[in-house]
């Protein structure tokens, strides 16, 4: 997806090889899979957390709560449609397993933008709960991730952009996802070092990574089959220097940090695990 994060948007430093990628899952027979920038096709309901919210990603942290990042929300959001259950972004309103609800209220966290790239999250409200199915379901977040932050790989997804034709950017139909290596904190601070704080995480590859239109979209870990989302898409260097990730890493707001303000602008409906 090389999702090439908004511009605004393991090697952990071990000798040792890394370890093998997840196996991609294939998407049904019907449909072609479709590389990213080294990602690959989505089924639909193999990331039902995630929220699609036409220029950004985001995820269902509640049945009405939709976490995203804070440079996403502009003045057109309110009133807008949150679509779950997507994998095809051209044909979904009357899809199986596609639910739509409006966006009424949105609140960013009130130091964003004090400091570039920090506190990049934000929460939208939708009018009437999503109904959870096999295509919809919650984001799980770990309030301690300290041990998924020793993984190698992490699997980040959305509907950014997949190429590049003439300097314009090419964007996917269809939902896509990438496995990409986190990047261990010191890493990270050689490149971004006026930036980076403890409340962020870092993944990419030389191959694969996250691009424009993909902000706001999770970065999880798949952990004895469930998947826990440790990052917000957030921040990266744009082109041509940002295709390879692995040297000059994307960024993520870090959830596990603000797992209390995710609960008190729920009204207490959230809670990390």
């Amino acid at each position: 997806m090389r999702f090439l994060l908004i511009s605004s948007l393991a090697f952990v430093g071990l000798s040792l090889a890394a370890p093998p990628a997840p196996p991609v899952v294939q998407p049904p027979k019907h449909s072609s899979s479709e590389l990213i920038f080294g990602g690959h096709r989505a089924h639909q309901g193999q990331f039902p957390f995630f929220v699609y919210l036409h220029s950004c990603g985001g995820t269902l942290i509640t049945p009405r709560h939709i976490l995203t990042a804070a440079h996403c929300i502009h003045s057109y959001v309110v009133g807008d449609n949150a679509v779950m259950g997507l994998d095809d972004n051209e044909n979904y309103f009357d899809a199986p397993g596609v639910q739509l609800r409006k966006i009424v209220s949105v609140v960013k966290h009130k130091d964003f933008g004090k400091v570039y790239g920090r506190d990049d999250i934000a929460i939208l409200e939708v009018e009437e709960p999503f109904e959870m199915t096999p295509t919809v379901q919650l984001s799980s977040i770990k309030a301690d991730d300290s041990e998924l932050q020793k993984r190698y790989w992490s699997v980040a997804m959305g509907f950014g952009i997949s190429d590049i034709v003439n300097n314009t950017f090419i964007y996917p139909q269809h939902l896509q996802y990438a496995y990409l290596p986190l990047i261990d904190y010191d890493r990270c601070h050689n490149y971004w070092t006026k930036y980076l704080w403890e409340k962020h995480v870092c993944a990419g590859s030389e191959t694969q990574g996250v691009g424009n239109g993909d902000s706001g979209g999770p970065l999880s870990i798949l952990d004895d089959g469930t998947y826990f989302q440790i990052g917000v898409a957030s921040f990266k260097v744009t082109l041509p220097k940002g295709r390879n990730q692995a040297e000059y890493p994307a960024v993520f707001t870090r959830t596990a940090s603000y797992c209390d303000w995710m609960n008190e602008n729920t009204n207490g409906a959230f809670h990390c695990v």
